[in-house]
């Protein structure tokens, strides 16, 4: 986990697993491949640790955690149940949960379309965060393996679904690599497609 402080927030990325299944040939948490799932306890003791760090100044003065995003080790939606269940926790009340606004925490993922559709009949407005890279089958299929699963239509067609029945903005990701991604006719599909 990475507790990180702006001007107005301060923002911790989590982790929801112990590497990573999603093998994305960038990413080296995904080359090290999938150790096993955190827990929900896990999960939520990486906000507790990094909610009572923010309060001590750790990072130069008092704050508050008003941030969280699911950005840390591992695919959160491969991990569903138990990311779910911890955000359920961050957002009930005190005792019970650590009375954080949904709005507050963000779940990105490489594109599990049928989870982000699952996702969306939560009833918790978070914001998704998806990790396109590519606007291309062709090559996301390479930079993204699980694309070949759930290809860019359909992974954006989940994301549109999650908006209109959220009411929530949805983020697209997209790492530029220098002569993998930036040809101006990927940008002006990635444009097209968003």
């Amino acid at each position: 986990a990475v507790l990180m402080r702006y001007p107005k927030r301060i923002t911790l990325c989590l982790s929801s697993q112990a590497g990573c299944g999603m093998a994305c040939p960038f990413c080296a948490t995904g080359q090290g491949g999938l150790q096993r799932n955190l827990s929900t306890a896990e999960i939520l003791e990486q906000v507790r640790v990094a909610a009572r760090d923010a309060e001590s100044g750790v990072l130069g003065r008092p704050g508050r955690l008003s941030n969280v995003v699911f950005m840390g080790m591992g695919e959160p939606l491969a991990n569903y149940n138990t990311v779910i269940a911890a955000v359920r926790r961050m957002v009930a009340e005190p005792p019970e949960g650590f009375g954080m606004s949904a709005r507050g925490i963000t779940v990105s993922t490489v594109g599990l379309a049928p989870q982000i559709r699952r996702l969306a009949d939560e009833g918790i407005p978070v914001t998704l965060a998806v990790s396109l890279h590519a606007p291309d089958d062709e090559l996301r299929n390479t930079l993204v393996p699980i694309n070949t699963r759930y290809d860019v239509a359909e992974v954006l067609d989940a994301a549109w679904m999650y908006a209109d029945r959220t009411r929530r903005r949805v983020s697209i990701e997209y790492a530029l690599m220098k002569d993998i991604n930036d040809q101006d006719w990927r940008a002006d599909l990635l444009g097209d497609l968003l």
